[in-house]
C-alpha cells in the first residue's frame, strides 16, 4: 500500500520554517526498499547549497555501533572475550583507579573488561560528572575542543587511551551507564586486535565490503564540494559554527576516534543499517553471524541503567510500529550523533530510520519524532 508520510514531512518542514533546522534529509528503508526519502533546506546556508541525500556530514556518536560490529567481526574470529581485562591489551589500565567520594581515589572493585567499554560500564566520561574529572581531562589533553566542543583531542587514540589510564573513572567498572570515551577506547583496541590503524582496518572490514565509498575519518578533497557546514544556537538564532570550506574535517585529525570521528552520507549509512537489518548478511555475504547480532541486541546493563538497556553498541527499547488494529511491538537498537543526526533499526520488522542534519549541540527529538510519524503509517 502506497504510502504518504504526510505528518513526517510536515514536520521536517514546520521545523525548517521555525528556524529549528538549517536542512537536513530523512530516510526510512522497509524490506530493503527505499519507501520514504525526504531533503529539505540547505547544507550551506550562506553558500545556498541545498541539503542533498549525498551531502557529506559530521556523524559524531552514529560511529560507535560501526566500531561496535566492526569489533565484533574481530570477536568472531577469537581475537578478545567479552570479559577479558582491558589491561591485558593496554597494560596501563592495569594502573586504573576510581574517585571515591572524598577527593581521592581507590583502586576499582573489579579489572575495568572490553564488556564494560561496548555498554558503557566503564566509568569514563566525557571530562564531564565532576569538576575534578574535568580537570584532569584538561591535564591530559582528552577534552573535546572549541568551537562548541566539535573537535576532538590533539593525540593519537594509542596516546589517548594511556592517558586515560591516568585519570580516574566516576565510578567502579559496572555500576553505572556513563557515557564518555568508551568506545574511542574500543577504536584502539580494534587497532591491536587487527594490527592495522583504525582507518585501514574499518576500510577492510566494513566501508570497503559495504562499498560505503563516502565515509571516512576525513573529507578528501573530491568530495567537499558535498559536504555540510554545520550551526550552533537555539531555535531560530542558528549561527554558522563550522564551515564546509575551511573545515578542520577537510584535513582530517589524529584521533582516529572510533566514538565520534566518521563523515558520512545518509545513503551510505543506509548500507550500514542495512547489513543488520539483513541479519549480518549484504549482497549474499556474510559478514556477520546471526548470533553475534542478537548477542549485540540484548541488554548488557542488568539493571543498572535502571529502566534504560543498551546491548554491545545499541540503546534497545521496545516500540510499537502500525496503528490501532494493525499496531504491533517490536525490539528496536538505536543511537544519535551530536550534530543531531539520529538512526535506529527494528530487526524483526526488516526496517529502518536515519535523519541527519548539521547542528551542535546535541538536541534530541526531532529525529525520534519523524520516526514515530513514520512507523506509525506501517
Amino acid at each position: 500500500m502506497d504510502k504518504s508520510f504526510t505528518k513526517a514531512k510536515q514536520e521536517l518542514q514546520r521545523a525548517l520554517a521555525a528556524g529549528e533546522l538549517v536542512g537536513g534529509v530523512h530516510l526510512v528503508m522497509h524490506k530493503g526498499k527505499v519507501i520514504h526519502l525526504e531533503a529539505v533546506g540547505l547544507r550551506d546556508r550562506e553558500e545556498k547549497k541545498p541539503f542533498t541525500a549525498d551531502t557529506l556530514v559530521r556523524m559524531y556518536s552514529m560511529t560507535k555501533p560501526i566500531t561496535s560490529v566492526a569489533a565484533m567481526m574481530l570477536w568472531e574470529h577469537g581475537k578478545f572475550q567479552l570479559d577479558d581485562p582491558l589491561s591485558k591489551y593496554i597494560p596501563a589500565f592495569a594502573h586504573s583507579t576510581v574517585m571515591d567520594g572524598k577527593g581521592g581515589r581507590t583502586a576499582p572493585k573489579r579489572p575495568l573488561t572490553v564488556r564494560d567499554l561496548f555498554r558503557h560500564t566503564s566509568g569514563y566520561s566525557y571530562g564531564d560528572g565532576d569538576p575534578a574529572i574535568g580537570v584532569a581531562f584538561a591535564k591530559e589533553g582528552l577534552l573535546y575542543r572549541p568551537p562548541v566542543g566539535m573537535l576532538p583531542p590533539k593525540l593519537t587514540i594509542e596516546k589517548a587511551a594511556e592517558a586515560l589510564a591516568r585519570v580516574p573513572a566516576l565510578h567502579h567498572p559496572g555500576e553505572r551507564f556513563t557515557y564518555g570515551l568508551s568506545v574511542d577506547i574500543l577504536g584502539r583496541l580494534i587497532e591491536i586486535w587487527s594490527g592495522k590503524t583504525l582507518d585501514r582496518y574499518f576500510q577492510q572490514a566494513m566501508l570497503g565490503p559495504l562499498e560505503m565509498r563516502d565515509t571516512a575519518f576525513v573529507v578528501p578533497k573530491d568530495k567537499r564540494a558535498r559536504f555540510a557546514s554545520c550551526y550552533t544556537g537555539q531555535d531560530s538564532k542558528l549561527t554558522l559554527v563550522d564551515a564546509a570550506a575551511t573545515s578542520p574535517y577537510n584535513e582530517g585529525f589524529e584521533f582516529l576516534g572510533g566514538g565520534s570521528g566518521l563523515v558520512s552520507t545518509i545513503l551510505d549509512y543506509a548500507k550500514f543499517c542495512q547489513l543488520v537489518v539483513d541479519d549480518g548478511v549484504h549482497k549474499g555475504k556474510r559478514l556477520l553471524k546471526s548470533d553475534t547480532l542478537k548477542l549485540m541486541f540484548t541488554d548488557q546493563l542488568n539493571g543498572v541503567g535502571g529502566a534504560f538497556r543498551f546491548g554491545l553498541g545499541f540503546a534497545l527499547e521496545d516500540v510499537m510500529i502500525g496503528s490501532g488494529s494493525g499496531a504491533r511491538k517490536a525490539l528496536r537498537g538505536s543511537w544519535g550523533g551530536y550534530a543531531n543526526t539520529d538512526f535506529n533499526i527494528v530487526p524483526r520488522e526488516k526496517l529502518f530510520h536515519i535523519f541527519v542534519q548539521q547542528r551542535v549541540p546535541s538536541a534530541p527529538g526531532l529525529g525520534n519524532r519523524l520516526a514515530t510519524m513514520v512507523y506509525q503509517e506501517l
